[in-house]
């Protein structure tokens, strides 16, 4: 949310008046410095003794932002924050230059660590680094927010809106967009409400991605009524519903029931001016799929197509997923090569792996096994239960030797069986499979246990 909100903030750039036909001036190719890449690919291996490197190195390319920025995000996406805080404070006492990126970058994964209280001391001590403008930026400040409302600080984050003018700073739309996703998870709409109106009061307009959220909450609970008058409220104020707006409110009509109503929204968002899009009629195939109306969706599909629009992975999904959990495995196979062959895309993981666990659902296990090669041919690592389901299904129908390639590949992505697998598969081999007793000694070996 907090993503899409800063797209649409920010994603046109306005054109020179002076000389609109100018052509742009390309940035020049960045020459890669050869110490930096080299620590990069040691980071990738090996980050702590990457830190090493850096800690105890004389070679200016190394003590300089570009080094130890991407030193500092494979740390942070790899956990070692004990080793990231060895690096921040090393790049405070040296003071080597840094961006207010860096420190957003940072926030976000202290966040998904839930580690709020990491991302307020790193807030708070960016004055402390040598930064071309010592106050926190706003993108940062809102990083801080989405932190600290993401994993329920909620006092807090009202605390820093609070007085972000200490730190010479305003909020602005996202800032208030953030508040209010943390006010609609713990205080529900009224309190919400309350807070996007006092957001008008402080001389900020609301986004569509502002009413996009209160709409959601109200057709999520229910609240149709309310969640189309929001729709209403937003065209009087000149901020005209998008797709989402409308996908949302499709949702919320298929959830109660009201099919017909959320198709002819469709129209209705063409009829405004908004132009339909591909997650529009995906709202409509997940609910066509959930009530088993295949040909419905299939008609869906068609209008797709007859409008010009490519379906997405998302929409492939939706169809192989149904599909193959009314046992109509074949169709949704049709589909997937029809996505391939047809729409010239390639399969998501999603896609690979529902297809693999719907073919062993009904018992046809090489046909699963050859979608697991193709997936794993385009780079795609399946779970370890649908590993665990082609195993003991190949064990069961006798085919040992293609169990013993799965039970390789697994071991190669250092994957291992559940219990509940193992022991059937003790079960199975102990009691009738020939060449049992060694495929269990391969399983025994590769840790299945």
């Amino acid at each position: 949310m907090l993503k899409r909100a800063r797209n649409l903030r920010t994603g046109l750039r306005r054109t020179s008046s002076r000389n609109p036909h100018r052509r742009p001036t390309l940035p020049r190719p960045k020459h890669p410095i050869p110490a930096v890449e080299d620590l990069k690919s040691s980071a990738a291996d090996d980050p702590p003794a990457a830190l090493r490197r850096v800690l105890s190195s004389t070679d200016p390319a190394l003590l300089d932002y570009p080094a130890c920025s991407a030193l500092a995000y494979r740390l942070a996406r790899a956990g070692l924050f004990s080793e990231l805080d060895e690096l921040l404070l090393f790049l405070r006492s040296r003071r080597i230059p840094c961006t207010g990126f860096l420190f957003s970058a940072l926030i976000r994964h202290f966040s998904g660590a839930s580690l709020p209280h990491k991302a307020l001391d790193l807030f708070f001590s960016i004055p402390s680094f040598n930064c071309r403008h010592p106050s926190p930026s706003l993108h940062t400040f809102n990083r801080l927010l989405d932190a600290l409302v993401d994993n329920g600080r909620h006092d807090e984050a009202k605390r820093i809106l609070s007085g972000c003018s200490q730190f010479g700073l305003r909020p602005n739309v996202v800032s208030y967009n953030i508040m209010l996703k943390g006010r609609l998870r713990t205080d529900g709409y009224e309190s919400a409400r309350q807070m996007f109106d006092d957001m008008r009061k402080r001389g900020v307009s609301p986004s569509v991605v502002s009413y996009n959220m209160l709409i959601g909450f109200a057709g999520k609970n229910g609240e149709l009524s309310k969640a189309m008058g929001l729709k209403e409220e937003m065209i009087r104020k000149e901020i005209y519903p998008n797709a989402t707006t409308y996908a949302i409110l499709m949702k919320g009509m298929c959830s109660s029931e009201n099919y017909v109503v959320a198709k002819k929204l469709m129209f209705d968002m063409e009829y405004r001016g908004c132009r339909t899009k591909v997650l529009n009629f995906g709202v409509l195939m997940s609910d066509c799929g959930r009530r088993g109306d295949f040909d419905e969706m299939k008609r869906l599909l068609a209008e797709m197509r007859l409008r010009k629009m490519r379906p997405d992975n998302v929409t492939y999904s939706i169809l192989v997923n149904y599909l193959c959990g009314s046992d109509r495995v074949d169709e949704a196979y049709r589909m997937l090569v029809e996505m391939e062959v047809k729409e010239g895309r390639k399969p998501s993981a999603a896609v690979y792996r529902i297809m693999v666990d719907g073919f062993c659902r009904v018992r046809e296990f090489e046909k699963g096994l050859g979608i697991l090669n193709a997936m794993m041919v385009c780079g795609h690592c399946p779970r370890p239960e649908t590993f665990g389901r082609l195993v003991t299904g190949l064990v069961e129908g006798g085919r040992v030797d293609e169990a013993w390639f799965v039970m390789g590949e697994m071991e190669k992505r250092k994957l291992v069986l559940a219990r509940g697998e193992w022991s059937c598969l003790v079960e199975m081999i102990c009691g009738k499979c020939e060449g049992g007793v060694e495929l269990l000694s391969e399983l025994s070996y590769g840790g299945g246990g």
